[in-house]
């Protein structure tokens, strides 16, 4: 019995190491994908790590992953998703590319099976193939949003918020002209972390991870226009909230941006000469709030007569808060008239979803849904110049509109942080909590959509 489980063991150790050297392997070879020299992004989806992962939790929680959501009399009709005809690598890199529309995003995989990739890319993502000469055909779908050139051996493809000419790019791809290696380009340095998703540009680098229940992310960027604010605090929140937001920092003046909507517009610099470097915005619960609605009718006489009625709806209690210098930004705003003087609430032109009270303080002006009580506001210091956390149990009940909160299903609460870092960066991480603490975060969002 000794003998058979020293047997048993020596041979579960050789295959752990013979399935490590296969995944060392396929690890090297995606690194050595070449890549266009033109690329100024990179995302890297880390598919090994992502099987490893999810294979982890479905040994752990079989019943979850093996329930049949299928019914037999249409499970035979529909053709397999899972047959490409692609050669899928430990890594999938996608990027953007310097001559080319900064909405684009390009890739090239190889082909094992020509007839079942074009049955899929017909049959599954229904794209309209046309034939070429040499070799190369090409497929698109019907708005033009995916672009497919390909030939017996690769495929290379385009992902673009607009339409665009694109066949030079992907021809190119395709070819496989004037690139580089991953190992040996100027994204070599993201390749080291071992995160399922990992994406790069020149203003920012980060990552996500999927863990059991869990999303958890990071970015880093730079903080050019950002400026730490003189003082980092933000007001007491309530215990509770179903959202939490501030920030503490400022942003640079002379950027001459206009924002305009409506017949209302708004210059940056003059918002920031007025700001002082601090906001937070709390959202506590919903309240009842009754309106007047007017509407029309045409009495006996066909003259058309003014009906007022009153209309009782939930909305939600949103305070936010400004630290200004004295009441010259409500002057301002006052004054492109965004803000009703006279009734002292934000004008209904701009937002007429809620009644919007403001009150103009020596150092803050609030903005609210409801009237403010009176009391005084407290203020808090803050390591983190910016924070951001939402329930999302809360706040589906509190919407109340299913095409919106079907979204929230799965999500249970976020945290996000942001720090100044290295001088001239800024650090942003963060976690989703999703609702099913044991299952796959990846797993239960692609199941949240069929």
């Amino acid at each position: 019995m000794v003998k058979f489980l020293k047997i048993t063991a020596a041979i579960v150790i050789l295959l752990l190491v013979f399935f490590a050297g296969i995944i060392k392997y396929r690890t090297y070879q995606a690194e050595q994908t070449a890549i266009p020299k033109s690329a100024i992004s990179l995302i890297q989806i880390n598919m090994d790590e992502l099987y490893q992962s999810i294979s982890a939790n479905m040994l752990s929680h079989p019943a979850y992953y093996f329930k049949s959501d299928f019914k037999k009399d249409t499970a035979a009709a529909e053709p397999d998703k899972l047959i490409t005809g692609l050669s899928i690598p430990a890594s999938i890199y996608l990027y953007n590319l310097a001559d080319q529309p900064t909405g684009t995003l390009f890739s090239r995989l190889k082909i094992e099976s020509v007839d079942e990739f074009e049955n899929f890319i017909k049959n599954v993502i229904h794209l309209q193939i046309t034939k070429r000469t040499e070799g190369i055909n090409m497929a698109k779908s019907q708005t033009g949003n995916l672009v497919i050139y390909y030939n017996n051996k690769a495929v290379a493809l385009a992902v673009t918020t607009k339409q665009n000419n694109l066949e030079s790019a992907l021809l190119d791809i395709l070819a496989q002209k004037n690139t580089v290696k991953l190992s040996e380009s100027k994204f070599a340095e993201q390749l080291v972390l071992k995160k399922h998703i990992v994406f790069s540009n020149k203003d920012h680098g980060g990552w996500i991870h999927f863990r059991n229940g869990q999303i958890d992310f990071r970015d880093i960027l730079s903080s050019a226009d950002i400026l730490p604010a003189n003082k980092s605090f933000q007001h007491q929140q309530t215990p509770g909230s179903t959202l939490n937001f501030w920030l503490n920092a400022s942003f640079k003046q002379n950027l001459n941006k206009i924002y305009r909507f409506k017949n209302f517009s708004l210059e940056s610099d003059s918002l920031m000469k007025y700001y002082n470097g601090n906001l937070d915005l709390e959202w506590t619960n919903s309240v009842t709030q009754t309106d007047s609605i007017i509407t029309y009718e045409y009495n006996d006489n066909f003259e058309k007569v003014e009906k007022v009625s009153l209309q009782k709806r939930t909305i939600p209690c949103i305070s936010l808060n400004l630290n200004t210098k004295g009441y010259k930004l409500q002057n301002y705003l006052t004054k492109q008239g965004l803000i009703d003087p006279d009734s002292n609430m934000v004008n209904k032109n701009v937002f007429p979803l809620y009644k919007v009270y403001v009150n103009g303080g020596t150092d803050n002006l609030n903005f609210a849904t409801v009237q403010k009580t009176g009391n005084q506001l407290i203020k808090k210091t803050s390591t983190d110049i910016f924070y951001l956390s939402v329930d999302f149990i809360k706040l589906s009940k509190q919407i109340k509109m299913p095409l919106i909160s079907h979204y929230f299903n799965t999500a249970k609460y976020l945290e996000v942080k942001s720090n100044f870092i290295e001088g001239k960066k800024i650090s942003i991480d963060g976690k989703l909590e999703l609702k099913n603490g044991e299952i796959n975060a990846l797993y239960q969002l692609l199941k949240s959509f069929n």
